[in-house]
């Protein structure tokens, strides 16, 4: 979890921009065009603070059932546990790794 929040951090550092676009257009091998587009996507897209979410998981069930019918037989309240991003939010991990890259989340 810690890692995940620092590559996010990274990912939309203004100075990292160069960096990021050049992974983007290596691993999924497309034209800086594309890789702008998926990284405006990322900026407006990607949660800061990643906890999980009663409406997401809900819209995952919901597509998975089609597939797999008991998938809608779980209690989503049962299987969501926000207990380690809460302690590293407030522990102040999250804000100190997006402040080290010059993020400012408010």
């Amino acid at each position: 979890m810690k890692a995940e929040t620092e590559s996010r951090a990274f990912a939309l550092a203004p100075k990292n921009k160069p960096a990021v676009l050049k992974t983007l257009m290596r691993r999924l091998k497309t034209d800086a065009a594309g890789a702008e587009d998926g990284y405006q996507d990322l900026l407006r897209g990607v949660d800061r603070k990643p906890f999980a979410s009663l409406e997401g998981l809900r819209n995952v069930q919901r597509m998975l059932k089609l597939r797999t019918p008991k998938v809608g037989e779980i209690k989503i309240e049962d299987v969501i546990d926000n207990r380690i991003m809460r302690k590293l939010d407030d522990s102040g991990f999250i804000d100190r790794a997006y402040a080290a890259q010059g993020v400012n989340l408010k």
